[in-house]
C-alpha cells in the first residue's frame, strides 16, 4: 500500500472515530428531560414498552365483554368503599381491583377507560418495580407519582401492591421498614392509602412465603409459623441472606384491609393472561345470585390501541400464581 493512500485512510479513521466520540459526548450532554422521564431512564422506559406490548392477551372486544358484566352491577366501586361498614351494600356490588405489577402506563389507560364508563376501582402500585425506581429506591419516582396522580384524579383508590418481604431479601433492609417508608412516601404525596394486597413475586413460590405474612391478620399455617426464618441463596450472584419473619397488625402501618381477605362472595381474575373461571359462568351466577363480586384485572394483559393481541387459552387458575 502506498504511503499517501495509507495516510489518507488513517486520517479518515481518525475523523470517523472523532465523530463518534463527539456524538457520544453530545448525547451525554442532553438535557436530563431528554435522557430520563420522571427520573426513569428513557432507554429503560422504551425497552419496557416494547416488552409489555408483546404480552397482550386481551383486546377491545374483551373490554366490551368486561363492560357487560360491570354494567350488571348496581355499583362498581373501589374496595375501600365496598367494605365500608357505614355504606349500605347494594344487591349486586362489584369491587374492581387492579394489581399494576409491571405496567403503570397500561394502568393509566385502563383507569381512563373505566372513568369514561362510570366505573371506579382500586389500583395497587408495585413498590420497588422498575417504574418506582428499582428495589433499592428510597422514594418513588416522579414518573410513577404522575401516573398515580392521574389515576386518583379520575376518582380511583390508590393502594400498595405489597412486595416488602421480597424487597427485604433482595436489599437486606427490614421489611417492616420498607413498608413504612413506601407507604409514608405515597401518603406524603397526598394518597390516602388504607389498603394493600400481596404481590405473587416468583421468589415467593421459590422460598414458600407470602408478602402478606407480615400482618398478623394474614397467617399462612400451611407454610409453617409466621415467626420463622427464610433463607435466600442466589447461585447466580452468590448473594446469601436470611430473613426472620415477624408479623405485626396492619393498623400499625395505617392499613385497614388486605384485598385477598375482604369477604367477597364471587371472584374473577385474569391472572396468567386468561380468565380464572369461565366468564359466562361468573356472569350468570352474578346475574342470578347478586352479592359481592371482586374482579382483579392486571393492565399488563390488556392491549393499547394498535398493539397486537395474542389470546391465551384458559387452563384454570393456579393458586398463588404470579403474573410474570
Amino acid at each position: 500500500m502506498s504511503g499517501p493512500v495509507s495516510r489518507s485512510r488513517r486520517l479518515a479513521g481518525r475523523i470517523r472515530r472523532g465523530g463518534i466520540a463527539r456524538l457520544r459526548t453530545a448525547a451525554g450532554r442532553l438535557p436530563l428531560s431528554e435522557r430520563t422521564s420522571g427520573g426513569i431512564p428513557t432507554a429503560l422506559l422504551n425497552a419496557k414498552r416494547r416488552e409489555l406490548a408483546r404480552r397482550r392477551t386481551f383486546g377491545p372486544t374483551d373490554l366490551e365483554i368486561l363492560a357487560t358484566l360491570l354494567d350488571r352491577a348496581d355499583a362498581v366501586l373501589p374496595l375501600r368503599e365496598c367494605i365500608d361498614p357505614d355504606r349500605p351494600r347494594p344487591a349486586r356490588l362489584i369491587g374492581l381491583r387492579h394489581d399494576t405489577d409491571h405496567d403503570i402506563e397500561g394502568a393509566v389507560r385502563l383507569a381512563e377507560w373505566e372513568a369514561e364508563h362510570g366505573y371506579r376501582s382500586t389500583w395497587f402500585v408495585l413498590h420497588g418495580d422498575w417504574y418506582w425506581g428499582g428495589p433499592g429506591a428510597a422514594t418513588p419516582s416522579r414518573f410513577v407519582l404522575r401516573a398515580l396522580d392521574r389515576i386518583a384524579a379520575l376518582g380511583h383508590e390508590v393502594g400498595l401492591h405489597n412486595n416488602a418481604v421480597t424487597l427485604a431479601l433482595l436489599t437486606g433492609e427490614d421489611p417492616h421498614r420498607i413498608l413504612e417508608r413506601d407507604l409514608a412516601a405515597l401518603r406524603r404525596h397526598g394518597f390516602d392509602v388504607v389498603g394493600s394486597v400481596r404481590h405473587g413475586d416468583p421468589l415467593c413460590h421459590r422460598l414458600g412465603y407470602l408478602n402478606s405474612e407480615l400482618f398478623v391478620e394474614c397467617p399462612r399455617p400451611d407454610s409453617g409459623p409466621t415467626d420463622r426464618t427464610l433463607e435466600y441463596d442466589d447461585s447466580t450472584t452468590g448473594l446469601r441472606r436470611q430473613l426472620h419473619l415477624r408479623a405485626r397488625p396492619m393498623a400499625e402501618f395505617g392499613l385497614s384491609y388486605e384485598a385477598n381477605s375482604v369477604g367477597q362472595t364471587l371472584y374473577q381474575t385474569d391472572t396468567g393472561g386468561h380468565w380464572g373461571a369461565p366468564f359466562d359462568e361468573i356472569e350468570g351466577r352474578f346475574a342470578a345470585e347478586g352479592g359481592f363480586l371482586q374482579i382483579l384485572v392486571h393492565p399488563v394483559w390488556w392491549a393499547a390501541p394498535g398493539e397486537a393481541v395474542r389470546p391465551r387459552p384458559a387452563t384454570g387458575l393456579e393458586p398463588g400464581s404470579a403474573t410474570l
